[in-house]
């Protein structure tokens, strides 16, 4: 079952409630429906998780970064570090220090 854990009382009740439908289509036999509210939410907490390990990977591009040079950055210099990062994996990894 699952556990309420975000800061909005009514997402809560609604995820709740979409949990319980599920559980009863799946007693009633109908599979698909149980199968597309567990698929949403496989979906959601992996966009959950991908936006995590963004923010991981780009603490840790800084971090490496600032104990290379011993000191914290300039935004010139941050964009400069930036530039260098030649794996085109890591670099769509890393986030724009200006989006929030």
């Amino acid at each position: 079952m699952t556990t309420p854990t975000s800061a909005d009382p009514r997402a809560d009740l609604l995820e709740l409630v979409a949990e319980r439908d599920a559980l009863r289509a799946q007693l009633e036999g109908d599979l698909p429906a149980a199968t597309r509210w567990l698929q949403r939410k496989v979906w959601r907490q992996a966009a959950a998780l991908d936006a995590l390990n963004r923010r991981i990977v780009s603490q840790r591009f800084a971090l490496r970064t600032l104990d290379e040079l011993g000191r914290s950055l300039t935004a010139a210099e941050y964009q400069a570090a930036r530039a260098r990062v030649l794996d085109q994996a890591l670099l769509s990894r890393i986030e724009d220090p200006d989006a929030a």
